[in-house]
């Protein structure tokens, strides 16, 4: 059992009944006091508190050593996996961007066959329309040259008509 503080209560009845109270509320309040007194801290309360709490704490802080330790090598882990996901992820995106590159580049060339193709297609078209109007117009222009060769050819005839129609003319005028 740990000790009390000693409190005279004989001593403190004495005081209290010297200035005049009466005893037997100096009792009662000597008992009261005593009673009182059981339940405060002596220094060897206090060390033993100390000591226990000093103890707690140094648990304490081991404990918070241990956690802080595992909180680290917890964080390391958590690191360790990230740059590990990342990479992987890394490695994915570098993957699914040569994939798309390369079917940009094959869509590209199919594209650009398709068009060239589109280009010849048009190219032999127009030229084919050039040959038919090519050919139109020199069939024009042979149309315009026998025309003119044939208007040539009316123009004499009727130059030949005239002559002989003149002479006709003439010829009965001499004769009438």
């Amino acid at each position: 059992m740990e000790p009390q503080i000693a409190f005279d209560t004989h001593a403190f009845v004495k005081r209290l009944t010297g200035a005049g109270m009466p005893e037997s509320q100096a009792e009662i309040i000597a008992w009261g006091q005593a009673r009182r007194n059981e339940h405060l801290a002596t220094q060897p309360d206090l060390k033993a508190l100390k000591l226990t709490l000093k103890n707690d704490l140094e648990k304490v802080r081991a404990e918070l050593e241990t956690v802080k330790a595992e909180l680290k090598n917890d964080i390391e882990r958590v690191q360790t996996e990230l740059k590990h996901e990342l990479e992987e992820h890394k490695a994915a995106n570098r993957q699914a961007l040569k994939e798309l590159e390369l079917s940009l580049k094959n869509e590209h060339e199919a594209l650009k066959a398709e068009l060239k193709h589109e280009i010849e297609t048009v190219k032999a078209e127009l030229k084919n329309d050039i040959e038919t109007v090519r050919a139109e117009l020199e069939t024009k222009a042979e149309l315009k040259r026998d025309i003119k060769e044939m208007e040539h050819k009316l123009t004499i005839k009727l130059g030949a008509l005239l002559v002989i129609g003149i002479t006709v003319l003439s010829a009965l005028d001499k004769l009438l």
